[in-house]
């Protein structure tokens, strides 16, 4: 990537279109959305790399309606990706799996940016 996205971290995010979610880029604005409370460290790290690739699906052109539909290619490359990252990531950084998850009473309800 030769820019990234504008990055808001939020204790939690709300349903979008019914479906549950940890993280959310929305195109028009460029940006991701995490949901950091109670999660471990490499998962929220994992959902970001997830948000990444989408927003290079974006940059390239490839995001259409229903892109990010469950199953689809769009969603599985991403979700491929995703872990191909993380199992870099873990394996060159074993430390990470002693932290503690983010604990939500020290979140303040002002969205991070």
């Amino acid at each position: 990537l030769e820019k990234l996205p504008h990055i808001v971290l939020q204790k939690v995010l709300t349903p979008h279109d019914g479906q549950a979610t940890f993280g959310r880029f929305v195109d028009e604005e460029e940006r991701i959305y995490l949901g950091i409370a109670n999660r471990h460290p490499v998962d929220i790290l994992r959902t970001l790399a997830h948000e990444l690739v989408h927003f290079k699906q974006y940059l390239n052109g490839e995001m259409y309606h229903g892109a990010g539909n469950t199953g689809s290619p769009i969603e599985n490359e991403a979700h491929a990706i995703a872990g191909v990252i993380m199992r870099n990531f873990n394996k060159a950084h074993p430390e990470y799996f002693n932290k503690s998850a983010i604990d939500i009473n020290k979140l303040s309800d002002q969205p991070v940016t």
